[in-house]
């Protein structure tokens, strides 16, 4: 019994381990095994591009290609797994039963059930024409007639009310208003004079808030801008700007291309621009060096050539570039001083 429990205990410490040890693997596979990537670029009567990126001997593979269309496939194990835009299945075409009854054949069946006739070379404007006038005539037939009102006149005027004693009292009142009518207009002119200048002075001390508000925020940007050029004129930002320029030399030196050739045909109308486009290209020829040929054409407008690059990114330089630009001193206490946070570093 107990060298069964041993041995139990055996498998499943080698099972673990080999877990472990595949889990290890997986890992240093993903650090050290590079992504390569190559770039096609063709013109001449039409432009042609093609780019590819690939790991672990194409385990794991896309491409994407411009030939007019662009189209692009991610292969696992060298099987399409994913496709941009998505094959089209062919759409099967469903049988229609003779039995069925048409549109047409419906409709004449209902009018006919409504005793309406309708010719045989009738169109279906006809069919609507019809089918509405059926529909009015039997509604026209439901409409009862409108009956009189039992309280108007012959004339269908409303009695007339007693108007003599409305407007013997309207004239009284009127008459009453007369004496305090000049005091009233007098208090209505100064309360319409007061309301004016309270809103004026409500004016003027909204703009003048406006500009103190204003300046505020002014001395605050000020005193903002002053604070980051002094921070940035620091040592610790000279410092943290160095190692970040130094930084990213290497990360693009590590993802430039290892591998570059092409060559150019450039020609405009005007042989002036031309020479300014490979004035303009030529201060990159640090970069491209021989690789690259650049032919200028000042008899005919044209672009024309090929360009083809590859090189390989691993995941292992891009941490090591990050985990020094992260983990530096001087950057943490840069960010703490960005932060405004300089006692806390």
């Amino acid at each position: 019994m107990l060298h069964i429990l041993l041995l139990l205990l055996k498998i499943i410490g080698i099972v673990l381990l080999a877990l472990i040890g595949l889990f290890v693997l997986v890992i240093l596979l993903v650090l050290f095994v590079p992504v390569r990537y190559d770039l096609r670029v063709e013109e001449k009567e039409s432009i042609f591009v093609r780019t590819r990126v690939s790991w672990l001997l194409h385990l794991l593979h896309a491409s994407a290609v411009y030939d007019g269309e662009f189209r692009v496939v991610i292969r696992l194990f060298g099987i399409p797994v994913r496709r941009i835009p998505a094959p089209q299945k062919p759409v099967k075409e469903k049988k229609q039963s003779g039995k069925k009854q048409t549109k047409k054949d419906a409709g004449e069946a209902s009018y006919a059930g409504q005793g309406i006739s309708i010719p045989e070379d009738a169109g279906p404007d006809t069919c609507s024409i019809a089918k509405t006038d059926g529909a009015q005539s039997a509604g026209s037939a439901a409409i009862p007639a409108p009956e009189a009102d039992e309280g108007s006149n012959a004339d269908g005027n409303e009695p007339k009310e007693n108007g003599a004693d409305t407007e013997s009292i309207g004239q009284t009142e009127a008459d009453g208003t007369v004496f305090g009518e000049s005091e009233a207009e007098k208090r209505s002119f100064f309360q319409k004079l007061a309301r004016f200048f309270r809103a004026v002075r409500a004016f003027f001390s909204k703009i003048l808030y406006t500009i103190r508000h204003i300046c505020d925020k002014i001395e605050t940007v000020r005193e903002t801008i002053a604070y980051y050029l002094e921070v940035l004129k620091s040592d610790e930002g000279q410092r943290t700007f160095a190692l970040v320029k130094q930084e990213l030399g290497k990360l693009l030196r590590h993802i430039a291309p290892t591998k570059l050739k092409g060559n150019l045909t450039i020609g405009m109308d005007d042989p002036a621009a031309t020479g300014q486009i490979i004035a303009i290209l030529s201060m990159f020829y640090p970069i491209y060096g021989d690789n690259v040929s650049i032919t200028p054409d000042f008899d005919e407008k044209r672009i024309e050539g090929s360009l083809y690059l590859k090189g390989r990114i691993r995941a292992i330089t891009l941490i090591r570039i990050a985990w020094r630009i992260y983990f530096n001193k001087d950057m943490k206490k840069f960010l703490h001083m960005l932060k405004r946070e300089e006692n806390k570093a």
